[in-house]
């Protein structure tokens, strides 16, 4: 039983890997536009660049579908392994082990898509979808505060979205509120009466972590003094500094010369 578990688990994996590797804002904005926006501003096949490269009504559109893989991989593995047969006692570990899992292997496939020869984007959108699906008040939480860190203290986007980990992952294992939609949040809690939601707090750490690489680079040149000083407008893409210069800019460059 327990092999067979594991394997059910690792095609868990796997299909979240491949929901994630699914790169909309390269397929959708090809066929809305012919644009590729892996030459285009940052270059980062991603929600945010999608807006800056296609505008406001592609880009978004590809970031809705971005935040829909991650609330639509937490969706199946919740209700598939919450059925009785993986249930041998009160805490479902398979429930568990599936349910923070699964969500990173998204992350993964939307970072390393094997579409796009294993690049990709950040990862926000889909860990953003997951937190929409399991607890809608940790996603506002996260939301918030990395709103006022970029808006209020104007802290450079790779740079806020490590930072915020360290604000909604301690929050996220002691929100008590359980979605009825959801059936992961009390699969594994601690105290009495379910003082600490394990699950809902590691999904989130996890999460969290398997972002981060593709944030580090934000956080050096934040340490080194090099940050993103740029502004954009979504007709003229964004105006990036010298160590952020554009695909775009550069195939100007070139032409001028």
């Amino acid at each position: 039983m327990a092999l067979i578990n594991i394997l059910w688990v690792s095609l868990a994996c796997i299909g979240a890997y491949f929901i994630g590797s699914i790169p909309f804002s390269v397929w959708i904005g090809k066929l809305a536009t012919g644009k590729d926006l892996r030459n285009y501003n940052i270059g980062n096949p991603g929600g945010f660049n999608a807006m800056i490269t296609y505008g406001p009504f592609v880009g978004l559109s590809i970031t809705f579908l971005d935040i829909f893989k991650g609330a639509l991989t937490i969706a199946l593995i919740d209700h598939i392994f919450s059925m009785s047969y993986f249930s041998t006692s009160s805490t479902n570990l398979w429930h568990v082990i599936a349910g923070i899992l699964g969500p990173v292997f998204c992350i993964l496939g939307h970072n390393y898509s094997f579409w796009l020869k294993f690049k990709g984007g950040r990862g926000t959108g889909v860990l953003m979808g997951t937190l929409l699906y399991v607890n809608p008040l940790v996603y506002f939480t996260y939301m918030i505060i990395t709103a006022i860190q970029i808006q209020g203290f104007k802290i450079p986007s790779r740079l806020s979205n490590v930072i915020v980990g360290f604000f909604f992952v301690p929050i996220a294992f002691f929100i008590p509120i359980s979605p009825p939609w959801i059936f992961i949040l009390e699969s594994w809690t601690a105290g009495s009466p379910n003082f600490a939601f394990l699950t809902q707090g590691l999904l989130s750490l996890a999460m969290w972590l398997a972002i981060i690489p593709k944030h580090w680079s934000g956080v050096i040149k934040a340490i080194t003094g090099k940050g993103e000083d740029w502004s954009f407008s979504t007709n003229e893409g964004q105006k990036i500094d010298n160590d952020f210069q554009t695909k775009k800019e550069i195939v100007d460059m070139k032409t001028t010369e």
